[in-house]
């Protein structure tokens, strides 16, 4: 019975990853899309927002702000308790393979990408004040499709990429404690490249020099 359960779990958790890997195609196209649609495409969502009343729009936003933050902060710290390893090291084991890990790390990873493309419509609508250029819209497209790939390869890059990205939210109304903590984060994550390409860890370099690169910008 527990060997019959331990099998299921695993069967579970490889199936789970394999759609990671078979989604990775859609998911690009679906980057692209967010990526090179221009503002225009959006116009409603301004007609929308420019008939919201002020104070309809400044309460709406500022539970907008809360529901995100609240989401994110939920979401990181579940994914710190869950992946987590109670050693400093710079290669600490990679638990992906175990289910309460997988999950969250899944469930952030559709957050992240939820988030990215409801924006595209909250921006405008909303007022958010988003940069919303070209430049930012492909630097976080890359950082959402480099966390699908890590994820599909079992890479705790993807996790360091998933705690940006929340910390982001979090932190978003906390500008110097944001900063602070994105650098933390790059800091380490770079240290973690470092260990990778002189082969102390275990793992794809190209995806630790992509990761890096990827931080770099976001």
């Amino acid at each position: 019975m527990v060997r019959s359960a331990a099998y299921m779990e695993t069967t579970n958790v490889s199936r789970v990853l394999r759609l990671f890997r078979l989604t990775v195609p859609p998911v690009f196209f679906m980057l692209a899309c967010y990526v090179f649609l221009g503002e225009h495409v959006f116009g409603l969502a301004y007609v929308v927002g420019k008939r919201l009343k002020p104070r309809m729009r400044a309460m709406l936003r500022g539970f907008y702000h809360m529901s995100t933050c609240a989401f994110a902060l939920g979401l990181h710290l579940y994914m710190l308790f869950a992946c987590g390893d109670t050693t400093a090291s710079m290669c600490p084991p990679v638990r992906l393979k175990e289910r309460h890990c997988l999950a969250i790390t899944s469930a952030t990873a559709l957050y992240a990408g939820a988030t990215l493309l409801a924006e595209r419509w909250a921006n405008p609508m909303l007022d958010l004040q988003h940069p919303t250029g070209l430049r930012a819209r492909a630097s976080a497209a890359a950082g959402l499709m480099l966390t699908w790939m890590t994820i599909a390869d079992q890479q705790l890059c993807a996790q360091l990429l998933l705690l940006l990205f929340t910390g982001r939210r979090i932190f978003a109304r906390f500008p110097a404690i944001d900063l602070f903590y994105g650098h933390c984060i790059k800091t380490y994550t770079l240290l973690h490249m470092s260990r990778i390409l002189t082969d102390e860890c275990e793992a794809i370099p190209k995806m630790a020099v992509a990761t890096v690169a990827a931080m770099a910008v976001l």
